[in-house]
């Protein structure tokens, strides 16, 4: 009977210190991480997505069903009406901006990925320079903020230690600091679908409400527990640090 094998003969897992080491949490926007589907050392290569994070409150980034709906009514056709589905934008493996949840505290707004094709363009200064003016005018960003030093490669699925807590990444809006701009507001709280309706049979308009509230409703009870369990905490916050 064949034995098992032993620890050091299986592949190391994500959160590990070896695995940290292959593949970081995070990386600049200037390093590159080895890109996907491939293979390191014998281990998968995990996806990572280019983005800004922003700092919301804990519970109302809880509704990622909202975030699809945006991109498709908002972002999508703004991605055209500037221009920006160009021959360059195809051939340099470019891909249209997107939203995502990284935790309870944070959205991370992704404009690119580590997918083979698409990342050696992006080791060139001028793909990475189009790659950001286009993002600031897709997304209505102010340059002031989202700048290219605040961009990093945040691998998924997230660390857990950054799952729960808000960590010690660069944000480009921060509720405590900063407004958030309104379009992100907007894209919270659902208002946006008033300027530009879903378009859903009344059937599954009510099934995608009745599932929002109901996603908020287990997110504010989330974060209630999760209050409670801070005060009798005296440990403090985890974080993660920088890569």
């Amino acid at each position: 009977m064949a034995s098992a094998p032993s620890a050091e003969a299986l592949p190391p897992k994500p959160g590990s210190p070896i695995y940290d080491e292959l593949f970081h949490p995070t990386y600049r926007f200037e390093e590159l991480p080895s890109p996907w589907p491939a293979s390191k050392q014998g281990v998968d290569t995990p996806s990572y997505q280019l983005g800004w994070l922003i700092r919301v409150k804990a519970g109302c980034v809880r509704v990622p069903s909202d975030f699809a709906p945006w991109c498709n009514e908002v972002v999508l056709p703004r991605w055209a009406e500037l221009g920006f589905d160009t021959p360059e934008n195809r051939r340099d493996g470019i891909t249209t901006p997107d939203v995502r949840l990284y935790g309870d505290h944070h959205i991370l707004l992704t404009i690119a990925d580590n997918f083979y094709k698409g990342l050696p363009p992006m080791r060139q200064p001028e793909v990475r320079e189009r790659l950001l003016r286009q993002a600031w005018e897709v997304f209505g960003l102010n340059p002031k903020h989202a700048k290219a030093e605040k961009l990093r490669w945040f691998r998924f699925p997230a660390p857990r230690n950054t799952l729960k807590k808000p960590v010690t990444y660069p944000h480009i809006y921060c509720e405590a600091i900063h407004v958030l701009p309104p379009w992100i507001t907007e894209m919270l709280d659902g208002s946006w679908k008033k300027r530009i309706p879903l378009k859903l049979t009344p059937g599954a308009q009510r099934m995608y409400e009745w599932q929002r509230e109901y996603i908020a409703h287990l997110a504010a009870s989330e974060a209630e527990q999760q209050e409670d369990a801070d005060v009798s905490n005296s440990s403090g916050s985890t974080t993660a640090s920088d890569s």
